[in-house]
């Protein structure tokens, strides 16, 4: 495991008492709960937010794409949705969909969904080895979204402006792997919408 401890597990995460119902964001309109933040502040480039903790139900995929990592970890995330639980509960997961994308030649991917507020006391505990749940801690991010499919192309031309916006602002941030978002479940979706960010360190820098 190369980067997964730590601050790595932090991810866009809220209490429970913090969720928010289908439709408060457009890009979330086609979930039950969706994750909600505070902005900080905001550019033209990007935005800050902060999240709280949550329980997450999480794996870790050895892939040499984001595009094939998420085909092997979202599935075994869903089947835990879906039942492959010790309680044998189908669950609605809430997006977005994260995936933490490691910037090195063997990259481990850390995928993730957050447990909607009624699983958030008791989660239940996964069936498959491969999966489990974690509790993530509060985190801030600079974040920039798109529309579109998620492809590694797509997602490393927006990570690589984003990384260029902050070095121009002087931000302080991880740059050693990013966070990868997706609102809807992957697939051919037009109107998928993705959310690329870097961990923030030190103060937030957010001036145009």
């Amino acid at each position: 495991m190369i980067y997964f401890s730590g601050l790595v597990v932090c991810l866009l995460v809220l209490t429970a008492e913090a969720y928010v119902e289908s439709g408060s964001e457009a890009f979330c309109a086609d979930a039950k709960q969706c994750l909600v933040y505070n902005v900080t502040c905001k550019t033209d480039d990007y935005e800050v937010r902060s999240y709280e903790s949550v329980y997450v139900a999480a794996t870790i995929v050895n892939a040499s794409t984001l595009e094939e990592a998420q085909m092997i970890g979202y599935p075994r995330l869903l089947a835990y949705f879906n039942g492959s639980n010790d309680m044998g509960v189908s669950i609605d997961p809430v997006a977005p969909g994260l995936v933490i994308v490691p910037h090195n030649k063997e990259p481990e991917y850390f995928i993730q969904i957050a447990l909607p507020a009624e699983y958030q006391q008791e989660p239940p505990l996964p069936t498959d080895n491969s999966v489990f749940v974690t509790y993530t801690p509060p985190t801030t991010f600079y974040v920039v979204g798109y529309h579109g499919k998620k492809t590694d192309q797509k997602e490393r031309k927006t990570i690589e402006s984003l990384s260029r916006d902050l070095d121009s602002a002087g931000a302080s941030y991880i740059k050693e792997y990013h966070f990868s978002a997706t609102y809807i479940k992957p697939g051919p979706a037009r109107n998928m919408y993705n959310e690329v960010a870097f961990y923030v360190m030190d103060e937030p820098v957010c001036e145009d």
